[in-house]
């Protein structure tokens, strides 16, 4: 057996390597594509001892240029025993691009710790450091062929990686305006209003804080206007409209009927068929000529005292001023008393709220007898009368007036109304004379004329006796007698009208049906 040389590795001391026959080496392996990239050790980390590792042969042949399986070559470490620098902590792919760059001069140059050995080295065991004394690479080392230095930053991150990275200027969704939801709410539960106020401070407020809603506040604000237009019509249409409150609706119009308020002064006419009578409530009316019967003539029109602010007054109202409006307008269209037919009465009609604007805001006074129908007009007025017959109407009036207001009450209860009564009558016969005198008669009536007024002075003298009688009894005679006096007179005055052509109160057949 020969003896080992210096150098084998049967000596414990380190010594040349003995020379080998050639072999041809196998063509070392590049890292592969796949592999991720380590970080090289940094440059200014500490030198770290590490205790000695045993590391066991391995039955690989060596192979030229390599370090032998048996450990690390010779010189591997320096000879005060220190260990190169350790590695650095493991390149983070998912790092940001900041940190990716820090730690990228260190992996420059140097393979990833990751990158699987050359064929046949041995892997180490798990934890295993270098032994004391492992040298630094040479100087002049360049990585194996085909190696590349690692990628940094978001290069390091492979296609179809989703990195969870989000930047300091991220996407922040921006806040919807409350008022425009407000708006757009309300103006859909027909708060027009409130829609269009929440509407516009939201237009406000969105331009302002470039918040989201700018739609809803618009489409609150179209809703609100359109919602206010609507009720104002409608508040229009009721106010203007042709119906009474909550009434019954006015019914259709039959045939050859008008509007009550189409009747003008001097009409005659009767309910229209089928929408009531005379006497009730009526909304139209069927005109006929005054010489067929009719129930109603119209004698004029008075206008109502509106509401303030030109409103509907109400019908109390109505009722209670209808009767003294009225009554200027009987007196001027019938001069002539005695040629109103007994069961003709004074009456009106007057408009309703929906009526109101309609009519003109006036009652219009009729002569009517709701029982019986008549033939004929009663319209006695200066349009109808010559001068003859309206000097002695005229003369008349004060007193058919007075004789009017005799007293209710017996002359032994009320002697001093009767008393008051008879000055009245005294002066109103003496008017009445006097304005008799002064009428020009026409031929055939100048008779009866003269002896009217011939027949005036004892009948004022009768009534000075009552106002001048001493006891009740004296007071009742003279009474007695200045009525009859004035009933005598009703002969008299049948005379002068029948020779002036006025009605006698005598009504035929042909007046009354």
């Amino acid at each position: 057996m020969s003896k080992a040389g210096p150098g084998s590795p049967e000596d414990g001391t380190p010594g040349p390597a003995a020379e080998l026959p050639p072999v041809e080496a196998p063509p070392a392996e590049a890292p592969h594509a796949d592999a991720p990239p380590a970080e090289a050790p940094h440059a200014d980390a500490p030198p770290v001892a590490a205790p000695p590792v045993d590391i066991p042969p391995a039955d690989v042949p060596p192979v030229a240029g390599l370090p032998a399986p048996g450990g690390p070559p010779s010189g591997a470490f320096p000879a005060d025993g220190q260990l190169p620098p350790a590695a650095p902590a493991p390149f983070d792919p998912w790092a940001p691009p900041g940190e990716a760059e820090a730690a990228a001069p260190a992996a420059a140059g140097h393979a990833a710790s990751s990158t699987p050995p050359p064929p046949g080295w041995p892997l180490p065991p798990a934890g295993a450091q270098p032994p004391p004394g492992w040298p630094p690479p040479p100087a002049g080392a360049q990585p194996p062929p085909g190696w590349a230095p690692p990628a940094t930053g978001w290069g390091a991150v492979t296609p179809g990686a989703v990195s969870g990275y989000q930047g300091m200027y991220a996407y922040q969704p921006r806040p919807t305006n409350g008022m425009a939801i407000g708006s757009l709410v309300t103006a859909l539960t027909c708060l027009s209003p409130v829609a269009l106020v929440l509407g516009v401070i939201a237009l406000v407020q969105i331009h302002k804080r470039q918040e989201r809603g700018r739609g809803m506040a618009v489409s609150g604000v179209v809703l609100g206007v359109l919602g206010l237009v609507f009720g104002a019509l409608t508040t229009v249409g009721l106010v203007l409209g042709d119906e009474d409150g909550g009434g019954p609706r006015r019914p259709a119009a039959p045939r050859g009927a008008v509007s009550w308020d189409k009747v003008a002064k001097g009409d005659c006419y009767n309910p229209a068929q089928g929408t009531g009578d005379a006497g009730r409530q009526v909304s139209w009316v069927t005109k006929v000529p005054c010489s067929l019967p009719h129930h109603s003539e119209a004698a004029g029109t008075a206008p109502i005292a509106a509401a303030e602010g030109g409103g509907y007054p109400g019908e109390d109202a109505i009722l209670k001023s209808a009767d003294a409006l009225c009554k200027p307008v009987f007196d001027a269209y019938v001069l002539d008393d005695w040629a109103v037919p007994d069961g003709v009465g004074l009456g009106y009609m007057y408009p309703t709220r929906g009526s109101w604007r309609a009519s003109g805001g006036a009652v219009i006074c009729v002569l009517e007898d709701v029982d019986a129908q008549h033939k004929g007009s009663l319209r006695t007025d200066r349009t109808t009368l010559t001068p003859a017959q309206l000097a002695y109407l005229e003369a008349v009036k004060p007193l058919n007036a007075a004789a009017d207001d005799i007293p209710e009450d017996e002359v032994e209860d009320a002697p001093a109304d009767y008393r008051a009564w008879a000055a009245t009558m005294a002066e109103a016969t003496q008017q009445e004379a006097e304005k008799l005198a002064a009428i020009a008669w026409p031929e055939g009536a100048r008779a009866p004329g003269e002896a009217m007024v011939a027949s005036k002075p004892a009948a004022v003298e009768a009534w000075h006796a009552v106002k001048t009688a001493r006891d009740g009894a004296e007071l009742a005679r003279a009474v007695q007698r200045a009525e009859g006096l004035l009933r005598d007179s009703v002969g008299e005055a049948k005379a002068v009208r029948a020779a002036l052509g006025l009605s006698t109160g005598e009504h035929p057949g042909d007046i009354q049906v």
